[in-house]
C-alpha cells in the first residue's frame, strides 16, 4: 500500500530529484502476462506504444480535499454572524452583509455566476462595496459582474491596475494609503492593513473584526505548500510579514484566496513555521554546496549556466529535507518546492537582510 510515510521513507529523494524521477503507469504494469498467457496492451513489445509515465506525488491528506458542495457548482461556508465564504473549485470569495448592502471582497473569473448565485441565495441586497485583495486576474478578473459596486483598492494595486488598463480589472474609485485604514460601511467596521510588498505589492489583509474573519490571498493556503515562488511573489520576505500582521489579529476563520477550505490560526502559525524552515534550509543548503563544483561542469564562462546548476543542486536537496520533516504534515510538499527554493535562493542574494528571518 501506497501512503504518504511510505513514499517518503521509501524513496522520497527520488521522487523529489526531479520531474519523472519515479514514476508509476496507470493500468496493468508493462510486461505483465494477460490471464490467457498473452502480453497485456500496456507491455513494451514491437508493436506496443509504451504507456505515458507520470510522475509519482505524495499522496493528499484527507483534511485537505474538497468537501462537498451544493450540487451546483459552489459551497458557501458562514464565517461569522453575517459573513460567508463561497468556494468554487480551488478559487474562494468572501462576502458580508451589512445593513446597507454587501461587502464583497474578490470575484475570480472561475466564481463567474456561482458568486452572484450564492450571494442571491443569502439575502437580496445589492453588492455596494468591492475590495481588491490584489490585481491578479485570477482572484478579480469577474469584478464588472459587480458594475454599481465602489471598487476600493489599496494604493499600490491601483498604480498596478493603471499600468494593466485592462478592461476586466477596472480601476478602484476609493484608493487607500498607509499601512491601516479603517472603512464603515453599513454598520460594519472593516480594517485593511497593508503590511507591505508580499505575494504582489498592494496585496492587503482585510479584517472583519465583529466577524472575526481575516481574508489575504495568496499567502496562506490551509493545509498546503505553497504554489510555485508563493505565486511569482514580488518580494518574499514579505510574505513572512503578511503572515506576523495576520497572526497579530484575532480572529477565527481565515481564507486565503485559494484551497478547498478555510483555515485555522493553527494553520497560519504552521504555514509560517514553513516558510522559516524553507528559508533557514534554502540558506543553508547555499552555504554547503560549493558554488566552483557546479562551475567547473559547464563552459567556463557561461555564468547562466554555472548558476543553473547550483540553483539545481541547492533546490533539489531543499525539497528533499522539507520533504523528509513536512510531507506527511501538509499537501504537496514534493510538488512546487523546488521551483520554489530557485526564487529563495535569488530572494536570500538580493532581498533579504543578513538575519533574515
Amino acid at each position: 500500500m501506497i501512503n504518504r510515510r511510505t513514499m517518503i521513507r521509501g524513496g522520497s529523494a527520488a521522487a523529489v530529484a526531479g520531474a519523472g524521477a519515479l514514476a508509476f503507469t496507470a493500468g496493468v504494469a508493462q510486461g505483465t502476462p494477460a490471464s490467457d498467457g498473452s502480453q497485456s496492451p500496456n507491455s513494451a513489445g514491437a508493436d506496443a506504444t509504451p504507456a505515458a509515465k507520470v510522475p509519482a506525488f505524495l499522496p493528499l491528506p484527507a483534511s485537505v480535499k474538497p468537501l462537498p458542495d451544493n450540487g451546483k457548482g459552489y459551497r458557501i461556508q458562514r464565517a461569522g454572524k453575517n459573513a460567508y465564504v463561497v468556494i468554487v473549485g480551488f478559487v474562494q470569495s468572501v462576502f458580508v452583509v451589512t445593513r446597507s448592502g454587501v461587502v464583497l471582497v474578490d470575484a475570480p473569473p472561475a466564481s463567474r455566476g456561482k458568486l452572484k448565485e450564492a450571494i442571491a441565495s443569502v439575502t437580496d441586497k445589492p453588492v455596494t462595496h468591492f475590495i481588491y485583495s490584489h490585481s491578479h486576474l485570477d482572484h478579480v478578473g469577474a469584478v464588472n459582474d459587480f458594475p454599481d459596486a465602489v471598487r476600493i483598492a489599496h494604493a499600490d494595486c491601483a498604480t498596478i491596475l493603471a499600468l494593466h488598463k485592462d478592461p476586466a480589472r477596472p480601476m478602484p474609485q476609493k484608493v487607500l494609503h498607509g499601512k491601516y485604514s479603517t472603512l464603515h460601511i453599513g454598520g460594519e467596521e472593516i480594517h485593511i492593513i497593508y503590511p507591505g510588498a508580499n505575494h504582489e505589492a498592494g496585496n492587503v489583509l482585510t479584517y472583519f473584526p465583529k466577524q472575526r474573519l481575516a481574508v489575504m490571498t495568496d499567502v496562506v493556503m490551509p493545509g498546503w505548500a505553497p504554489y510555485r515562488g508563493w505565486g511569482n511573489a514580488d518580494y518574499l520576505p514579505g510574505i513572512l510579514s503578511a503572515h506576523d500582521a495576520i497572526l497579530e489579529l484575532d480572529f477565527d476563520t481565515y481564507v486565503g484566496g485559494h484551497v478547498y477550505r478555510t483555515g485555522t490560526r493553527a494553520d497560519v502559525k504552521q504555514s509560517r513555521a514553513f516558510f522559516v524552515d524553507f528559508w533557514n534550509t534554502t540558506k543553508k543548503n547555499m552555504g554547503s554546496i560549493p558554488f566552483s563544483d557546479a562551475a567547473a561542469q559547464v563552459e567556463p564562462e557561461n555564468a547562466w549556466a554555472a548558476q543553473k546548476v547550483w540553483i539545481d543542486r541547492v533546490a533539489k536537496a531543499t525539497q528533499s529535507e522539507l520533504v523528509e520533516r513536512w510531507g506527511t504534515e501538509i499537501a504537496a510538499v514534493d510538488t512546487f518546492t523546488a521551483d520554489t527554493a530557485g526564487s529563495v535562493v535569488v530572494s536570500i542574494s538580493t532581498d533579504a537582510t543578513i538575519n533574515f528571518p
